[in-house]
């Protein structure tokens, strides 16, 4: 056999030219056909509804799919497959109606039995699903996802093909904004029980939403094609979406500017002054609902001890991370919920008006205390997406630690990869964020619930602090309730089962040809509202 002649590499900037070429080629082949080119950060680890975990899933499925409520163009909650809904006095009692004539992307009739079947899905523990404590006030929906009773015992019920019933056990007063949310999507029965767990699949996938799913790369692409069965076709202006990940953010911000993005999330914080001179119409930065923070894992020997994780939190100079470190906007955070939350005010965290000295030796003794010090160096894994911006804090929290005696190796991984060992424990210091699913300190609080499997990533276990949340979720007065749940916070924040670090904001890129996109809190832009003019030419 001939000795293959090895084949000559090339140097990155012709390959990655390369890659461009045949994109645009691509790209222009499809402008005529009306098509959104939407940078997404991160590739979905699920198209499935209910298995979702993160906004960058939630961005595709909320263009696959409709719950009973949908985000209207400014993010706030609108009809879905609902087209009318009301509430009884006691606020128990919903009752939704309907649209006539619904179809699911196949032509199959959606009735009432699917989005039974849909709530029953959701609260199963079989799906797996991160969000089911979110719907405890339904009623029996904890006895279901804790397997005491069966899902049929679920108070969503279905009096006729077009009118669902939802018993609630305590008020949940922001209850259409809770089912405007991807993970809230109606699924389609029939398609299911016909495919199992393959019903998510490009070819299989049967969907309620403004657009249907063509086909789905991981590591390349989601394509998404005009779903003419959706129940207002005919208000859509675009025929395609397709969603890139795009988790390197130089590079997405060098796709963008050449005409390979139309939108683009997240952009490099050390880009910001850059692009605002240079790309002003086009660089949006936006208030957001969204709290990052390290999780702590109290299941690993070193950080079960809360003097541990107390002096690791005292030590990060939140000031340096939001203002030095980013740059962006963001707002350095000593509470899980922001302070812009609607009818609540965080507890008052005297760490934020400690000077910086006397935090690190509150540090220092504390560590003393745990049996750390000089002769015995803390080493300590943090986990960590390979995102720029990521990387950078993570670099600057190291170096805040290190004179405390603690030693850091950064794990940096892909973004869903790094998702799944959060969920599943693998990790003892993990970079999070949550982005709040409604307007609501109860939101950004439940995700501690030690009930909250797949969200309380730092395990944290406290009968006290559920119970709060438990006293929270039927009180009716909102103005005491609001109260409770300012205790619970600052019980939590007093056993440190997180750092919270920044409150966010949104950065996107979207193109100056590019209409319909509404800058809001919650960062929700539905590509069914959206419009894309025919460029001349690309940008340099």
């Amino acid at each position: 056999m001939p000795k293959p002649v090895p084949k000559k590499r090339l140097p990155n900037t012709v390959v990655f030219t390369a890659a461009f070429v045949a994109f645009f080629a691509w790209s222009f082949a499809a402008q005529a056909a009306s098509m959104l080119v939407r940078g997404n950060h991160q590739d979905p680890a699920s198209l499935d509804p209910h298995r979702i975990s993160t906004v960058y899933e939630s961005n595709i499925v909320l263009d696959l799919f409709e719950g009973l409520t949908a985000p209207d163009a400014t993010g706030a909650p609108g009809p879905g497959v609902a087209q009318t809904w009301s509430v009884s006095k006691d606020g128990l009692t919903w009752t939704f109606t309907l649209w006539p004539d619904l179809e699911w992307s196949d032509g199959a009739p959606l009735l009432s039995g699917d989005v039974v079947f849909s709530f029953q899905r959701l609260v199963t523990p079989a799906t797996a699903s991160q969000y089911p404590y979110l719907f405890y006030a339904v009623k029996n929906a904890a006895a279901v996802n804790r397997g005491e009773v069966t899902p049929d015992m679920l108070g969503v019920s279905a009096p006729n093909s077009k009118t669902v019933v939802v018993q609630l056990e305590s008020p949940v007063p922001f209850l259409p904004e809770l089912l405007a949310n991807a993970f809230a999507a109606i699924v389609p029965a029939h398609t299911i029980e016909a495919y199992g767990d393959r019903w998510a699949s490009p070819g299989v996938m049967v969907s309620n939403g403004a657009f249907a799913l063509k086909d789905f790369k991981p590591q390349d692409r989601v394509h998404l094609i005009r779903n003419p069965y959706f129940r207002d076709a005919g208000s859509v202006a675009l025929d395609s979406i397709v969603y890139l990940p795009t988790e390197d953010q130089s590079a997405a911000v060098a796709r963008f500017r050449a005409g390979g993005l139309d939108t683009s999330l997240e952009f490099p914080t050390a880009r910001t002054p850059w692009l605002l001179e240079n790309l002003p119409n086009e660089t949006r930065i936006s208030e957001y609902l969204v709290t990052f923070y390290l999780s702590f894992n109290t299941d690993s020997p070193a950080l079960s001890d809360a003097r541990v994780r107390r002096a690791l939190s005292l030590a990060i100079d939140r000031e340096t991370i939001a203002r030095r470190v980013l740059r962006s906007g963001e707002k350095p955070a000593y509470t899980l919920v922001p302070p812009s939350v609607a009818g609540y005010t965080p507890p008052d965290v005297l760490d934020s008006r400690k000077p910086k000295a006397d935090r690190i030796a509150e540090a220092k003794s504390l560590l003393e205390d745990a049996g750390y010090g000089p002769e015995k160096r803390l080493s300590l894994s943090y986990s960590l997406s390979s995102a720029e911006d990521r990387r950078r804090v993570a670099v600057a929290i190291s170096a805040m630690w290190r004179p405390l005696g603690v030693d850091v190796m950064l794990n940096n991984t892909e973004g869903k990869v790094l998702f799944a060992r959060l969920r599943t424990g693998d990790f003892e210091i993990g970079y999070a964020g949550w982005a709040a699913d409604v307007n609501d300190a109860g939101n950004f609080l439940s995700i501690l619930d030690s009930r909250a499997k797949n969200s309380n990533y730092a395990r944290f276990n406290s009968r006290a602090y559920d119970a709060l949340l438990d006293q929270a979720a039927e009180t009716i007065d909102l103005s005491e309730r609001a109260l409770v749940l300012a205790e619970a916070e600052a019980l939590m924040l007093s056993e440190t089962p997180i750092a919270p670090l920044f409150y966010g904001v949104s950065k996107s890129l979207v193109g100056s040809h590019v209409s319909g996109w509404i800058d809001n809190p919650r960062d929700v832009h539905l590509s069914r509202y959206v419009n894309v003019a025919r460029r001349a030419a690309l940008n340099d």
